[in-house]
């Protein structure tokens, strides 16, 4: 229930308030205990039925009667006195000076602003000193202070009523019978607009929502929808029944702003888990407070944890523990760290920093990523790589088998990518050479290689053959290069596939011998 309700349950309980303030006021009145005890004048400096306050500026110097009147924790809420009185009689009388500067010297007259009110209020200023005078009516024998308490009771009602009157939310009253005996221009229009009309004679409200019984000393509430005329539409709210004595007092607030957002947010959920049906990835969102609050079948597949284990909505320590049961984790080395680790793993997984490869005892290789998500929820993808895994160690052990034959080559072979840049050298290459492409700290381009050569052969060695065939991936054979030591060696460039060159140097024994073959 909202806070509107709550406000409105306070509204109309100040107003039960004051009707009975009202109704006690004028039991006094008529049974005489609020009357006055009249003495003569010439004993008394002012009109037994008045109460009469006393000013220094802003100062309260002395008052008559304060019973009821003056209250102590408005006082305490204000700047000064001459506030805290200004503050109790402004509401009856609206002209009341806010300051005592601004009543001219002499006498004022103040009369309240309803013409029934029979009381009236007088100031007498002289210098500095205000002398207030508020006058009762001596005709029902209530002196001031009782008649302001009473007036202001009655002004306070018709103000609590009209608001209720008025409020955009429905509000009706029930009997003890459960009959309804008034409800508010909200409740009316509604039933206007859903065809309803008034019952009986005097306009007795229809009946809207199924009765609610409020608890006793209580409240109860619940959700109502209404359909509107020709069915088509509905319009939701959510009622609130009040414990109030004889009557039942019921508020209805329109909720279908919230109803929609929720039936949005289902469909967007069903939609979510629809799609979430079909991925071969596992997924587990946990809400704020941890707690499992959405999965897939490929998490069911994956972890094999019991689908009624997730679907009561464990938490996450709960999920990881049963995980590590089914041997579905890697086994940690002692159960406290476990724990600690589960605490680091959340976190990381909140900052979105969480990614791990989890082998497992069964061969198994999974890939586990940890996501915030909104409103505090963390999510947490389990994928198995288990084939990538495999393809990659045998794509890595043909790669490597490759390297050691190539290795046991006599010829010096190196391949340049597609961009010119060094990507593979066999041991001889390097031993011929005298270089190594891993130890360098910048990629190796054909310029670069070529610069090598150069210092490690003739000067008539026909390298810019072999530069012209390595920058434009052609053909190139036998090209002759005498190298510094005194040895010779046979040049071969050969294009291979996506761009990518390869370049030979055989010893000139070998060529003879591949030659004769």
């Amino acid at each position: 229930m909202g806070a509107g309700l709550e406000l409105l349950a306070v509204a109309f309980a100040a107003l039960i308030g004051a009707a009975a303030a009202v109704l006690f006021l004028h039991w006094l009145t008529r049974s005489g205990s609020g009357r006055v005890n009249h003495k003569a004048q010439s004993d008394q400096e002012f009109e037994p039925a008045s109460t009469v306050f006393v000013f220094s500026g802003r100062d309260l110097l002395d008052i008559s009667d304060s019973s009821g009147f003056f209250d102590q924790r408005l006082s305490r809420a204000t700047r000064d006195d001459w506030e805290a009185v200004a503050r109790q009689l402004s509401l009856r009388f609206a002209g009341f000076p806010q300051a005592p500067g601004d009543l001219r010297q002499g006498i004022t007259e103040l009369f309240p602003n309803d013409t029934k009110d029979p009381g009236k209020l007088t100031a007498l200023r002289s210098g500095d000193t205000v002398r207030l005078t508020m006058h009762g009516d001596p005709r029902e024998g209530l002196s001031g202070s009782a008649l302001h308490r009473m007036q202001n009771a009655l002004i306070e009602l018709r103000v609590m009523r009209k608001s209720l009157s008025h409020t955009p939310n429905p509000i009706f009253a029930r009997d003890g019978n459960g009959a309804i005996l008034w409800a508010n221009t909200a409740y009316m229009k509604l039933a206007a607009e859903l065809g309803y009309e008034s019952e009986g004679i005097g306009g007795t409200p229809p009946e809207l929502f199924e009765p609610l019984a409020a608890q006793k000393g209580g409240y109860s509430q619940r959700r109502d929808c209404l359909t509107e005329p020709g069915g088509d539409a509905k319009r939701w709210y959510d009622i609130c029944a009040i414990d109030a004595g004889p009557r039942e007092i019921t508020f209805a607030m329109n909720v279908d702003t919230v109803v929609k957002a929720e039936i949005a947010q289902r469909n967007f959920v069903q939609t979510l888990t629809k799609t979430f049906a079909h991925l071969s990835i596992g997924l587990a969102i946990f809400n704020r407070d941890r707690q499992l609050a959405l999965f897939n079948p490929a998490l069911v597949d994956l972890t094999e944890l019991p689908v009624d284990f997730l679907s009561g909505r464990p938490a996450i320590r709960c999920f990881f523990d049963m995980m590590r049961e089914k041997q579905m984790m890697p086994e940690p080395k002692n159960y406290s760290s476990w724990r600690e680790r589960i605490g680091t793993l959340v976190a990381a997984a909140s900052d979105g920093s969480f990614h791990e490869t989890w082998s497992l005892p069964s061969g198994q290789t999974y890939r586990v990523t940890g996501r915030p998500h909104p409103d505090g929820a963390v999510a947490f993808l389990f994928e198995d790589i288990s084939h990538e895994v495999s393809m990659t160690r045998s794509f890595r052990s043909e790669l490597a088998l490759g390297n050691a034959v190539l290795d046991q080559m006599d010829a010096a072979m190196a391949v340049f990518t597609a961009d010119g840049v060094l990507a593979f050298s066999n041991s001889e290459f390097r031993r011929v050479w005298a270089f190594d492409p891993d130890s360098a700290f910048a990629d190796t381009s054909i310029n670069d290689a070529l610069a090598i050569w150069r210092r490690k052969s003739a000067a008539h060695a026909p390298w810019d053959q072999v530069e012209t065939a390595l920058m434009a991936a052609i053909r190139l054979d036998n090209a002759v290069i005498d190298m510094t030591d005194g040895s010779r060696r046979i040049c071969k460039v050969r294009p291979l596939i996506n761009g990518a060159r390869m370049v030979a140097f055989a010893r000139e024994a070998q060529m003879a011998e591949s030659g004769a073959a």
